[in-house]
């Protein structure tokens, strides 16, 4: 049976344990969903729209340069989220990206192999660009890049 004298020491140090804790974790940035839909905190919002099923998830990836754009280089882009899908609308926040332009590319990976799929020269699961008129269009990142901090882009599926 413990002592009166422990069980002094076991609270003060149970007391201290809580109230660090409580401090510590009142020291972490917090981005509140409300603030971040208002537009009153800093970074930048990307929506895709356009996503036909559940399945997988919407990859989306932010380029701010140029030749990463082109090639669609993956390892060089400044913002990557993988978001699962869900029919309609989905949405990524990227808190840290406050100052464009920004070109958004996204894929919709259904199978979850984190590629974009294709039969042949035909994607087989939706894709976007930002600035892209059709499925079709190739955007020079002139066009497709903004200093927006809101973007949407809509998924284009040919098959």
């Amino acid at each position: 049976m413990p002592t009166m004298r422990q069980r002094i020491t076991a609270l003060c140090v149970s007391a201290g344990i809580i109230i660090g804790g409580a401090w510590m974790a009142s020291q972490v940035p917090v981005v509140e969903a409300e603030e971040a839909k208002a537009g009153t905190m800093p970074g930048l919002e990307v929506t895709v729209d356009g996503v036909r099923n559940g399945n997988g998830q919407v990859i989306v990836l932010i380029m701010d340069n140029r030749d990463a754009f082109k090639a669609y280089d993956y390892e060089a882009a400044v913002g990557y989220h993988e978001i699962p899908a869900s029919t309609g609308a989905i949405q990524a926040f990227f808190p840290d990206l406050n100052s464009g332009p920004y070109a958004v590319v996204a894929f919709h990976d259904e199978n979850g192999n984190r590629d974009l799929d294709m039969n042949g020269q035909v994607p087989s699961e939706g894709y976007t660009v930002s600035g892209a008129r059709d499925a079709y269009d190739e955007p020079p990142f002139k066009r497709a890049a903004s200093s927006d901090q809101k973007q949407t882009v809509r998924l284009f599926y040919l098959k």
